[in-house]
């Protein structure tokens, strides 16, 4: 008697108890702490504007995490949780008895929860910290639930959206695409036509609920959206979820390095011409040469053409405006978000074969070190050669010798850390550090907050070129990049164990 043996397909419970479990521990799980981080930096923000702030001022402070940063940290999310699994190939669950439809929902499920959960600490930490502080900042419950559903079924459709998009283009390109996303969304979100645009279901209906335009400033009482429930823009957001669920059938990453052909490297056995007994004899090739093997991995990335377009797209901007104004856009925004993107290239593009470097001569001391002197030092030159612009764009040698000499020293602290960060923890931790970071920057270092704050946010110290001021941030900015660097070595050896 023979037959075919019968394979049972799990149901939909099974899946998703088995989804649960496969992230438990993962860097899924932790990224939701991205919202406790900037809540409490928030709520901390918040009380240095000081006393008689009502709940209404509660709820308004909470625009910037509606408006964006709760939007980009669901996309890291789903974007963070397809990259591990294409690392990881699934787990060996792509090739399983599992419909694809069952797969697909599980993953949604799982993000959706720790969606929930990233916008109950980013908007409901606050709201909690400032209401127990002073009864006048009690958000009334009503309003504080509808602070936290309202942007997270909101996001709902992003998520959805986002994770297919991650099974179809690269990491970085799913994070392009969410910032575009929400950008459009803030900046239509007001849109009359707001029905027929899907990404002003994005933030739309936070706006009645905060209290708040999308740029941030109080609705008038005569203002229409004050009076406008945000129920069905929030709802059309979450619907959105459903067609991208429905897309089930995606197609499967192919093996990582299967299309290229493996090339000799430094430091390893090379093979001389075979012998007549068929042998191979084997000569030690010349003493690796580390800078230049690092330097060479990163070569073939993104940085070859991002800095010099960099320079050139601030050299054009400055033509256009005038250089001693336009200062705090290097110093506040273009040299913390390069030095972000710097660090985040350098490490994927050298992480992908750490452990086949511990196994080498060198180990991992070497090349950390070389892959960190090499980062810092494009971040550092960098900063010289934009302060070189903006001379010859006109500001006096006064302002571009302070502005090349700190953005030198900070963009090096900048970059060890992220990269430090990124091979401690991992790049989604040093990629939402990184933007909470520099947002807080942005609000400290371009408002007056800087009278009392500076010291406290490493990411705006490149916009205080005083002498006062330099002397302490020059410094710790030096002994902060060396204890990074130490601490890059030591993590790097770590990587390799994990990797």
């Amino acid at each position: 008697m023979s037959g075919a043996a019968t394979v049972a397909v799990p149901g939909l419970p099974a899946v998703l108890r088995a989804e649960f479990g496969a992230w438990r521990r993962s860097t899924v799980s932790y990224l939701p702490l991205g919202g406790l981080a900037f809540a409490l930096v928030s709520t901390a923000m918040f009380v240095s504007t000081g006393p008689g702030k009502t709940w209404e001022d509660v709820l308004g402070y909470q625009n910037l995490w509606a408006m964006f940063v709760g939007p980009m940290l669901t996309v890291l999310l789903a974007a963070t949780a397809t990259r591990i699994d294409t690392a990881a190939r699934g787990g060996g669950t792509w090739y399983r008895p599992v419909k694809p439809r069952h797969r697909q929902f599980s993953r949604f499920t799982v993000l959706a929860t720790r969606s929930l959960l990233l916008n109950l600490l980013g908007a409901g930490a606050p709201l909690l910290i400032l209401g127990l502080a002073s009864s006048a900042q009690r958000v009334p419950m009503g309003r504080a639930i509808e602070a936290v559903v309202v942007p997270w079924a909101s996001q709902l459709g992003l998520l959805a959206l986002m994770l297919w998009l991650a099974r179809q283009i690269p990491w970085s390109a799913v994070l392009g695409v969410g910032l575009v996303w929400t950008l459009l969304s803030v900046v239509n979100a007001e849109s009359s036509s707001w029905a027929v645009l899907p990404f002003t279901w994005l933030t739309r209906g936070a706006l009645p609920v905060i209290g708040t335009h999308a740029n941030g400033v109080a609705l008038e009482a005569h203002a229409a959206l004050a009076h406008a429930s945000p129920w069905p823009s929030t709802l059309l957001g979450a619907l959105l979820a459903v067609p991208f669920l429905l897309l089930s059938r995606l197609r499967l990453p192919s093996p990582a390095g299967a299309k290229h052909r493996a090339s000799p490297q430094p430091g390893l056995l090379t093979p001389k011409e075979a012998g007549a007994d068929g042998t191979f004899a084997y000569a030690q090739a010349d003493a690796p040469r580390v800078l230049a093997a690092v330097a060479g991995v990163l070569r073939g990335t993104a940085l070859i053409w991002l800095c010099p377009v960099t320079i050139g797209l601030i050299a054009l901007w400055l033509s256009w405006h005038d250089p001693d104004t336009s200062i705090q856009l290097f110093t506040l925004l273009i040299l913390p978000v390069g030095t972000l993107a710097l660090s985040l290239i350098a490490w994927s593009a050298a992480g992908q074969g750490w452990r086949a470097i511990a196994c080498r001569t060198t180990g991992t001391a070497k090349p950390a070190l070389a892959l960190t002197v090499i980062a810092a030092g494009i971040a550092a030159a960098m900063s010289v050669v934009i302060a070189f612009v903006y001379l010859v764009a006109g500001i006096p040698v006064g302002h571009a010798w302070p502005l090349a000499l700190t953005g030198a020293v900070v963009a090096a602290m900048l970059t060890s850390f992220t990269l430090w960060l990124s091979i401690r923890v991992s790049q989604s931790a040093a990629l939402v550090v990184g933007i909470i970071g520099i947002l807080f920057g942005v609000l400290v270092g371009g408002t007056t907050m800087q009278r009392t704050m500076w010291l406290l946010i490493p990411y705006s110290w490149a916009n205080y070129l005083d002498m006062h001021r330099m002397s302490l941030t020059l410094p710790l900015s030096v002994a902060a990049t060396a204890l990074f660097t130490v601490g890059i070595v030591r993590a790097a050896r770590k990587a390799a164990e994990k990797s």
